[in-house]
């Protein structure tokens, strides 16, 4: 609008291209603003000589509850994140009557209102909420203030879109009613000691005792628990149900607990989805006599994880008298040894007649296989030696725009396909501090002042090191990104130039990997302007996730090339149950496996049919 309004102009249509918020703007003109600009372009495109003239304006009512377009979604790694929302849309609030540049979107001066938009808004509104319950409650904990929030969320909230539900990866538990929430009769909390010990534990950190259950990866049924304390001041019984989406289910037990005041009770929560498939949600709902219903948001993947189990029988269909075979197997593909009990059983159609040996009968119906270690898959590990692609070749000379990183920064792409250490990587961690992070990776994965004395399977894992040291983005060119080609084979290209922290010494190297199907990985560096560490602590190498490799001491002179052992598959465990058909009819084989490396059961299950004799 200030530029506009430099142009000569005496009013403005602004309009988004798609419909969203009404976002306020910093307006110095007569301004018309659509939520929704296509029917306008659509009436330009198809008119000419039109005038347009307006009305006073009328209001009219809007639509509440609607997630903004700009609001970050959830998950957040084992997490349902956001806990809640809040409003964060044309919130209205006091404003600095003297602005700063208008070209930085600073308001006409004189002003004392504005009227914005963000997680800026967003954010007070939630503290202030738990600022004010903590008031009203001081020997709350953190935590028991969350639960309040949480559980007594308002939940019909809407997508951007005015039409689809919310999920509780747009909104978490709901929009925050803060007149139910300071009155919940029950809360959830959780100890630090128990965050740090499981939150970044992809096995157990469902079970810490929040406010909403996230499984990332269920591979068929999930028993977890949530500790609920009555804090009411009164002898308080409630009621536990569930929500599913078809095909999975969710049961709570006990369905019916009382408590006595300040006492506390632990409902089961399970969850059963046999079938692989996308992201799903669901409610439980613990209702207290007397009191708001509340409620807890549930996310979970169907599909498994680590140790990956099949099943097959053939013939699927069988005659009455008539036999099949069942093989069962087992694969280890996580790193990590496990150890695992398998369990299968048949329907009341079907008798197990024998097995190969590998596992237990147990009975007519069923059969076992425990107490199996299965060893893990191990990765490749790299080595570094002398070895050069097409040398360091400048990516500024393709055009390439340079990403902004500061000091102790890490950015992460999304890269076509490409191999190292035996696997296939899609994503690609890029560091302030001179490496790559092959997977990606977060802040725990930035690490520039306590740099290993050699490879280590602490964090940061699976490294790629051209040149690891203390290294500063601020105020130097930063990270160039590309993808090279000779006409043949495709190449990820990513260039640092970055300084020596402290100094004003730009740091240039590059790491070159192929994105052919085989590990084609080399370091490129500038023959006239090789690194140097400026007396700090330094690495050049690589090592896999495991935090095995090649990691030295060693200033590079000349381009490396990275190449990595074969990887080795994990441990394999099969059994073969002989089955006979007792009854027409239909019948289902089913194999539970536990494994110390997933959470949860994975469960598969095969159907038969048994037709009569001819």
């Amino acid at each position: 609008g200030y530029n506009v309004l430099q142009g000569g102009a005496e009013g403005m249509i602004l309009y988004n291209p798609t419909l969203m918020e009404m976002m306020s703007d910093s307006h110095w003109l007569p301004t018309v603003h659509l939520a929704d600009g296509g029917p306008f372009l659509d009436f330009l495109n198809g008119h000419t000589g039109v005038t347009a003239s307006w009305d006073v304006g009328e209001a009219r009512e809007g639509v509440g509850d609607v997630m903004a377009n700009f609001s970050s979604r959830g998950p957040a790694g084992q997490f349902i994140k956001p806990d809640v929302t809040a409003p964060g849309v044309q919130i209205l609030a006091g404003g600095s009557p003297y602005p700063g540049d208008p070209l930085a979107s600073a308001p006409p001066p004189g002003d004392e209102f504005m009227s914005i938009a963000g997680t800026s808004m967003s954010s007070p509104h939630a503290a202030g909420a738990a600022l004010l319950l903590k008031g009203m409650h001081p020997d709350w904990t953190p935590g028991q203030v969350k639960s309040a929030l949480m559980t007594t969320a308002i939940t019909d909230v809407l997508k951007q879109d005015l039409a689809t539900p919310a999920d509780p990866f747009d909104m978490g538990a709901g929009r925050i009613d803060l007149v139910e929430a300071i009155t919940p009769m029950l809360t959830i909390d959780e100890t630090a000691d128990r965050f740090l010990a499981l939150g970044n534990d992809p096995v157990n950190a469902v079970h810490l005792n929040l406010p909403s259950i996230n499984a990332p990866t269920m591979p068929g049924e999930l028993t977890t628990t949530r500790v609920v304390e009555n804090i009411s001041g009164r002898r308080v019984t409630f009621h536990t149900e569930a929500t599913a989406p078809e095909g999975s289910s969710i049961e709570v037990r006990p369905k019916n607990v009382t408590l006595s005041p300040g006492a506390k009770a632990t409902i089961e929560i399970t969850i059963t989805s046999p079938v692989p498939g996308p992201q799903q949600f669901g409610t439980v709902y613990i209702a207290p006599n007397g009191g708001q219903e509340l409620h807890i948001p549930v996310a979970w993947v169907p599909q498994q994880a680590g140790v990956k189990l099949t099943q097959t029988c053939n013939p699927t269909t069988i005659p009455r008298l008539g036999t099949t075979e069942c093989l069962v197997q087992a694969v280890n593909e996580g790193v990590d040894d496990a150890h695992v009990d398998l369990y299968t059983e048949v329907s009341n159609r079907l008798r197990i007649t024998g097995t190969d040996g590998n596992a237990t009968i147990t009975g007519n119906r069923t059969a076992e296989r425990v107490g199996v270690t299965l060893s893990g898959r191990r990765p490749g590990v790299p080595s570094v030696g002398p070895g050069s692609l097409a040398g360091y070749i400048p990516l500024d000379i393709f055009g390439t725009t340079p990403i902004a990183i500061g000091d102790e920064q890490i950015v992460n792409f999304n890269v076509p396909p490409f191999e190292y250490a035996g696997e296939t990587w899609t994503r690609l961690g890029v560091t302030s501090n001179g490496y790559l992070v092959v997977g990606g990776g977060t802040a725990e994965d930035v690490n520039c002042c306590n740099v290993p004395d050699g490879a280590d399977p602490a964090r940061p894992n699976n490294v790629l090191a051209p040149f690891w040291t203390d290294l500063d983005g601020t105020g130097s060119p930063g990270i160039f990104a590309e993808i090279l080609t000779d006409g043949v084979s495709d190449w990820i290209v990513i260039e640092h130039r970055v300084r020596a922290w402290g100094t004003s010494d730009l740091q240039v190297f590059q790491t070159w990997i192929g994105i052919n199907g085989t590990e084609d990985i080399t370091f490129a560096y500038d023959p006239a302007d090789l690194p140097d560490n400026h007396g700090m602590d330094f690495l050049v190498g690589a090592e896999n996730k495991l935090g095995e490799g090649d990691l030295e001491e060693v200033l590079p002179t000349q381009d490396l090339r990275v190449t990595s052992s074969d990887a080795s598959a994990g441990d394999v465990l099969t059994y073969t149950l002989f089955l006979r058909g007792q009854n027409e009819g239909d019948a289902s084989v089913t194999t539970t496996m536990a494994a110390d490396t997933v959470a949860g059961l994975t469960v598969v299950e095969s159907d038969l049919q048994i037709v009569p004799r001819r």
